[in-house]
């Protein structure tokens, strides 16, 4: 472009025309006009800078960032411009003004920049403007998507980076973040000129933000990072949004366990009920920066999702660990994490179910077995966690989920003394109606027992009369002769081999476990009506067999419908050698019942001819 071009759009015309001017260049997506209008020519009429300031943002979108980068380009250089000559408090009005959308991340994250640099321009006083910034662009996070729930397992986890949503989060939060950075740096701990009393209210409002976070988006995605097991692999975005959100929160709170501890309380109690005092070594009476930490989270944005994502970032991911001090003992964590492990097992997500039992897996880990008294057990968050677990073994739909949970299950009890696991036994027994979860603790009652006999310890709680009373539970048939043993197949099986096992390992003449004192009874009260209701069982289904047979000849290769059931379900609509293969299969499981019955039989009569 020649001078006499140049001169043309010069310095002679009023500020209403060279706005004109820079609209059209707007319109018509002309970055050679629009860069010399205003860096060229270095407009300086600060009276078109606020009107100028939300034109320009218009067109700082995905659209132009894709199909005009020149023009693009030339957007933000001219933005940059304005936002550094510009009148702060006027700007900062115009940037929000165009930052309210939720529809256009490259928008957002473009004007994230300016307006960092035009608050930071502010005055010191500047509370309010960053409060009303904050608002506005937190809105935008808040409106991010929820994952899908893929429920993928193990290495499929590390797919879920291609997913639209997950790479939209991820992101958008690393922009907030890099947003936030500087501000938190303001009121660091780690900033010696930062005067923490004065900035008590930018602290709030920053954590409220950060730990909103926690809760939506990042509860949703995959955190997992482990140096040892991982350390060939890249991080994935989530994780690495994750190690940056905490340390920024480290920065501003000085003791994270009671900022956890005290997310539990209600809300208005939180800035004048004194917390609860940990568990303390002897030797400890400080109670450095209590104050300071009390009210660092005021806010109604903070979920106790978001504390409970954070539980689960520090003891599991081991993110800010060092911060949690030496004085807490590992009990005593556990028992103030149990609300958020809580939180996270009962959630509909499949990834933040994972984080619950990655939680608990991390903190039982670091516990002794026998540990935790009968007087532990008290506490009632203990029980749902027991019922937690049960519902994700025998309901969820994630194989890995479920097979995490069973040998948390078995993690869990071992914690406590025996009296302790008596009672959890006695509880599972009675409340779960699920055959194979009550075959398996019978299972765990057994190993349980053995061990007691072979170590030769002296604890007699899962002897004699309390033996009794848990086998009372376990041992009935519901619906006499009625009951399809088929649906309670897995729990008869496991008690008639404990039962099996309790025989031959401890006979008439020792009788530790007072077995043989009501093993009379348990013939009565459970062998005859299972005898009974067991050739009933193999009489129908064994007719069903020969239904499906002689229909199979009739109509080869259909699918054959004759309204049978197995174990209480009515059978698909499959191949008729499928729905063969079932009721066979369910044969078998009867004729197991019949010879390990037929086994006890045997040792009870050959026991009472050598007691003679």
């Amino acid at each position: 472009m020649d001078t006499t071009d140049f001169d043309m759009y010069g310095g002679d015309l009023e500020a209403g025309s060279v706005l004109e001017n820079i609209k059209e260049s707007l319109k018509y997506k002309d970055a050679q006009s629009l860069k010399m209008f205003i860096l060229e020519r270095k407009l300086s009429d600060e009276s078109i800078f606020y009107e100028l300031a939300g034109e320009l943002a218009k067109s700082l979108t995905e659209e132009n960032s894709k199909n005009a980068p020149i023009f693009f380009e030339a957007c933000e250089r001219c933005m940059n411009y304005i936002v550094k000559r510009g009148n702060p408090k006027e700007l900062i009005i115009a940037l929000l003004e165009q930052m309210d959308t939720f529809k256009d991340d490259e928008k957002f994250k473009a004007l994230l920049g300016y307006i960092q640099q035009t608050l930071m321009k502010l005055p010191s006083k500047r509370t309010e403007s960053l409060e009303i910034t904050l608002e506005t662009v937190h809105a935008h996070v808040i409106e991010l998507p929820t994952p899908a729930d893929h429920q993928l397992e193990k290495d499929e986890r590390k797919l879920l980076e291609l997913d639209r949503d997950v790479r939209r989060i991820t992101d958008v939060i690393l922009a907030y973040l890099e947003f936030l950075q500087p501000f938190v740096k303001e009121v660091s701990l780690k900033n010696p000129d930062a005067d923490r009393e004065k900035g008590k209210k930018q602290i709030g409002m920053l954590m409220d933000r950060l730990l909103s976070m926690l809760d939506h988006p990042l509860m949703f995605l995959d955190l997992v990072f482990h140096h040892k097991q991982m350390e060939d692999q890249e991080k994935t975005y989530g994780r690495v949004c994750a190690e940056q959100l905490v340390e920024l929160i480290t920065e501003l709170c000085p003791d994270l366990f009671k900022m956890l501890q005290n997310g539990q309380l209600p809300k208005k109690k939180k800035s004048t009920k004194k917390l609860k005092e940990p568990c303390k070594a002897e030797d400890d009476t400080s109670d450095e920066d209590t104050g300071t930490f009390r009210n660092v989270v005021e806010g109604d944005l903070v979920s106790e999702y978001s504390y409970a994502c954070l539980s689960y970032l520090i003891f599991r991911e081991d993110l800010a660990v060092d911060s949690i001090p030496f004085i807490y003992r590992h009990p005593h964590i556990l028992q103030s994490t149990l609300h958020y492990i809580l939180l996270l097992l009962k959630a509909d997500h499949s990834l933040v179910k994972f984080k619950g039992v990655y939680l608990l897996q991390s903190l039982m880990g670091k516990i002794p077995v026998t540990t935790l008294s009968l007087n532990d057990l008290d506490n009632d968050k203990y029980k749902q966690v027991v019922d937690a677990l049960i519902d994700i073994m025998i309901q969820n739909p994630v194989k890995e989920l479920r097979q995490e949970c069973v040998q948390l299950y078995r993690t869990f009890i071992s914690m406590f003394c025996l009296p302790a696991r008596y009672k959890i036994y006695e509880m599972v027994m009675n409340t779960c109606p699920h055959s194979g979860l009550i075959g398996y603790t019978i299972q765990l009652l057994k190993d349980q027992i053995d061990s007691v006999l072979k170590n030769k310890l002296d604890d007699r709680t899962f002897f004699g009369a309390n033996l009794y009373k848990l086998l009372k539970i376990v041992a009935i048939v519901e619906e006499g002769a009625t009951q399809d043993i088929l649906q309670i197949s897995d729990r008869v099986i496991a008690l008639l081999n404990f039962l099996r096992y309790l025989l031959l390992r401890d006979p008439p003449g020792e009788n530790v476990t007072k077995i043989w004192d009501f093993i009379g009874q348990i013939d009565k009260h459970f062998f005859e009506p299972l005898r009974l209701a067991l050739d009933l069982s193999k009489g129908h289904y064994q007719l069903d067999l020969q239904d499906l047979k002689e229909g199979q000849k009739k109509d080869k290769g259909g699918n054959v419908d004759l309204g049978l059931t197995v174990g209480g379900v009515a059978m698909p609509r499959v191949p008729v050698n499928q729905q063969i293969q079932i009721v066979e299969s369910a044969l078998n499981t009867f004729d197991v019942i019949d010879s390990i019955l037929c086994r006890i039989t045997e040792i009870t009569e050959m026991q009472r001819k050598t007691r003679k």
